[in-house]
């Protein structure tokens, strides 16, 4: 090998390993972006989470309220039902 095949390799090594460098840094910069990402998501995930449980809270406090309206309005029909009854026989008992 002589000195100018040789210079020329050398060059070429540089060469080579500068664009490497660049390469490197950009995918250096990449991984710091999508590390901060990964945490915003994982922020948003949580914050997700929460208001999940939050709803699911309110939709059992909700359920609760309709099984308690439900008896209400049940015990309600039934009471109306008595009255209009009472109103058929104008207060009087059937076969009386």
């Amino acid at each position: 090998m002589t000195f100018g095949e040789m210079e020329k390799s050398l060059i070429a090594l540089r060469d080579n390993q500068v664009v490497q460098g660049g390469l490197l840094g950009r995918i250096e910069l990449a991984v710091e972006r999508n590390a901060e990402a990964i945490a915003r998501n994982s922020e948003a995930l949580a914050r997700s989470s929460e208001a999940i449980a939050q709803n699911s809270e309110a939709i059992a406090k909700l359920a609760d309220g309709f099984i308690l309206l439900q008896a209400a309005m049940k015990g309600l029909t039934e009471t109306v039902d008595r009255f209009i009854r009472g109103l058929e026989t104008n207060g009087r008992r059937p076969g009386a």
